[in-house]
């Protein structure tokens, strides 16, 4: 660890504040505190070094340690989903420490098998205002901006291909809507009023009632007010310095030099739910695919003997998703039987003879395979076990083993002892099939048909740019496959597979705390579907994919896809009586109304994708707002009795709509 941070440091140096650069903070180490009491007296003797030989390089500015509270000699900082709780024992531990919020987590991981995560923005925005409000100092996202695991970079193990995260800027760098807008909002209010509250000292908490509280910040002649409404149910009426406020549950209005100017839980944001257009399929006229299936089992001479099945990393150091564990048996009478193997990890298909026995994957811990009835002799049984991405966070990572790690029986007859053979890899891996001078290393066959239901099979086949607008995102519908890796151009998209979510999806209210097990959505679907082709990586004709296929799949079902339009929605309140209330509308750049999917004026319900008609609902809602909106990027509606009428007098009515933009 000294040889890198000695490396990193020396590099960076001439960027750092001290030497007239840009860097003001450093870290070392992340999340240590959490696990330091699992290594005992020596893990407290680690985070000392770590910040003793921090110190030791003079870099001339601060560092810090996430989540490490027992270290004086760094600013410790807190990472999580709410940290203004935080800052009252921070402040007492560390009297002379800013508070920095390292890691705000505005979305989660998602593991293969899930649904999507997400996080509401309101609850965001509550947290990222209660922070500020109770003194804290500075805030970083984790993450703003989504992106791609391009490579094995996935980690987990488990986790998908995409780290979009469900963040302000989804993978593609597209504006996540209303996430992006109603935090950018919040951020350009704070940075409004910086003077106001890095002039002042942490104010203490003036009651408004039993869960409302204000935080007066004042400086310069100028004065910024957090209201905080703590009850998760209940909207509260509060009284401040002569002016009534309604202030929804588990939100902070902000109220500037007297002025109202946001309330963390009201979006006046658009939803934009993003579509994936086609373009078109892989395999066209144009561009035909082939396929070459690979040998199971011992493919080249480069094998590792044992008497008993190693740990997979120990024998590929990572290199490789994929090792081979081969070994032969004998059939004493011929008989259907099972194969178990007790335990292994992450995943593993059987093969016994070169003829897959596994159907889909196993593993997760255990395996267990019915063989049908094989002839009295000598067989051989070929495992092929894949690892999903490697744990990236824990104690003793060390201890994390994969491969097959415990009993390996047939029926009654134990293989586990006996001769092994490791082979590391795929032999289209090692041959690079992947690139063009590997791929004329083997014979590809153009009979499609004869391909789709082969294990272990690679599949090629080139392609022109697509047709679709500059600086639209381009991507692949992986529907039709099952599990594997894909190429373009030599590049490593990553690992797809077409696993179904299982994990519950149900509403979501903003208004309680925040956990990556409730929020989920599209339950049922794919986990991934959709994977990521920068544009960057591709020529005007001729772009190279070659995808490996675990199992077996359809590859003609595989298509280009832009993101590209979607779904806008959109609902706001009147203002009676002012009778001034409007709602925009924002198609995504580039696109334009085609449609008026909902609308209505009165009590709608629901939300994005599943609005309803309330009790009460104006009849010429959808003319009106299609008069707005059709063929237009943008459109400003009335929220008013004047345009749509009074469906329902002595209510106080909304108007909610959904648009399709293309």
């Amino acid at each position: 660890m000294s040889k890198w941070m000695t490396f990193i440091v020396d590099k960076l140096r001439p960027y750092f504040a001290s030497n007239g650069g840009p860097i003001i903070l450093a870290q070392v180490e992340n999340e240590y505190g959490w696990l330091e009491h699992t290594y005992g007296e020596s893990g407290r003797k680690y985070a000392l070094w770590a910040i003793q030989f921090a110190q030791s390089l003079n870099i001339g500015i601060p560092w810090i340690m996430c989540s490490q509270d027992d270290i004086e000699q760094a600013i410790n900082t807190c990472n999580g989903f709410y940290c203004d709780n935080w800052l009252s024992g921070h402040f007492n531990a560390f009297p002379n420490q800013p508070g920095l919020w390292t890691e705000d987590w505005p979305g989660w991981f998602q593991t293969w098998g899930e649904a999507k995560p997400s996080r509401p923005v309101e609850d965001i925005a509550y947290g990222v205002a209660r922070w500020f409000a109770r003194g804290g100092t500075h805030l970083n996202y984790y993450m703003w901006h989504g992106g791609t695991n391009f490579g094995r970079w996935s980690g987990g193990p488990f986790i998908v291909t995409s780290y979009d995260y469900d963040v302000a800027l989804d993978e593609y760098g597209l504006p996540n809507e209303p996430k992006y807008s109603h935090s950018a909002k919040l951020h350009q209010i704070l940075h409004q009023y910086e003077a106001a509250i890095v002039g002042s000292n942490p104010p203490s908490p003036q009651s408004l009632g039993p869960a409302q509280e204000a935080y007066v910040y004042t400086s310069g002649g100028s004065t910024l007010v957090f209201l905080c409404n703590n009850d998760d149910k209940k909207t509260a009426v509060v009284q401040f310095q002569g002016k009534s406020y309604t202030i929804p549950p588990w939100s902070v209005t902000l109220v500037g030099n007297g002025n109202e100017l946001y309330n963390t839980a009201t979006v006046k944001s658009s939803t934009i739910m993003r579509a994936m257009e086609p373009l078109s399929a892989i395999n066209d006229e144009q561009n035909s695919l082939s396929f070459w299936t690979e040998t199971p089992g011992l493919w080249g001479p480069n094998t590792i003997k044992s008497s008993t099945p190693l740990e997979q990393l120990s024998v590929t150091h990572d290199t490789t998703d994929y090792l081979w564990y081969v070994t032969d048996f004998t059939v004493e009478s011929s008989a259907e039987t099972t194969l178990k193997i007790n335990n292994v990890n992450d995943l593993v298909l059987c093969f016994v003879d070169g003829i897959n026995w596994s159907g889909p994957h196993q593993g997760r811990g255990s395996a267990s395979f019915n063989i049908p009835r094989l002839s009295v002799g000598k067989h051989q049984l070929q495992l092929l076990v894949m690892t999903v991405g490697l744990v990236n966070y824990g104690a003793h990572m060390e201890t994390w083993k994969r491969g097959i790690l415990g009993q390996v029986t047939l029926g009654n007859q134990p293989l586990t002892t006996g001769t092994w053979y490791h082979l590391v890899g795929l032999q289209g891996e090692q041959l690079q099939v992947y690139t063009p001078e590997g791929s004329e290393k083997v014979n590809w066959n153009t009979s499609v048909s004869a391909g789709k239901l082969n294990p272990l099979t690679w599949w090629k086949t080139s392609f022109p740019l697509p047709n679709a607008p500059a600086g639209i995102p381009i991507a692949l519908d992986m529907s039709g496959m099952t599990k594997g890796l894909i190429w373009v151009n030599t590049r490593c998209i990553g690992r797809y597979w077409m696993v179904k979510s299982g994990s519950p999806c149900g509403s979501c209210a903003y208004n309680q705390s925040y956990n990556p097990n409730i929020c989920r959505y599209d339950c049922g679907d794919y986990s991934q579907r959709y994977y990521h082709v920068p544009r960057e990586w591709l020529n005007p004709t001729n772009n190279l994919i070659v995808i490996f296929e675990e199992i077996g799949g359809d590859p003609t079902s595989i298509k280009l896809v832009a993101r590209n339009g979607g779904t806008v929605c959109g609902s706001q309140k009147e203002d009676w009586p002012n009778n001034d209330s409007t709602l925009s509308v924002v198609c995504p750049p580039g696109t334009y109304v085609t449609s008026v999917d909902f609308a209505s004026f009165g009590t709608p319900t629901g939300n994005c994708g599943n609005y309803q008609p309330g009790t009460c609902s104006a009849r010429s809602s959808k003319p009106i707002v299609e008069s707005y909106c059709l063929g237009n990027s943008k459109c400003i509606i009335p929220v008013t009795i004047d345009v749509f009428g009074d469906p329902c007098p002595n209510e106080t009515k909304s108007l909610a709509v959904q648009l399709t933009c293309k």
